[in-house]
């Protein structure tokens, strides 16, 4: 299998801060497995080590859920004639 990678923005923390995330997954003729974030940044930075583990969870959740829909898109696009 090969791996896939999907970046999305998602909001975090107290003041909900936008972050910039980097989704790494697998796939095949049934969908994505596997997603798993691999990097956290703010303004650039990785955040990574600053996140509880609710905060990971959550932008995971975010992740999983933005990552079905850009491939639902791009399923309906690939269908377009």
């Amino acid at each position: 299998m090969r791996d896939y990678e999907f970046t999305f923005n998602a909001t975090t923390g107290a003041g909900g801060v936008t972050v910039t995330c980097k989704m790494s997954y697998e796939r095949d003729e049934h969908g994505a497995y596997f997603e798993n974030i691999e990097d956290v940044t703010y303004e650039g930075i990785s955040i990574m080590g600053l996140l509880v583990d609710e905060q990971f969870a959550d932008l995971e959740m975010v992740g999983v859920n933005k990552l079905r829909q850009h491939l639902a898109e791009e399923k309906d696009r690939a269908q377009e004639p």
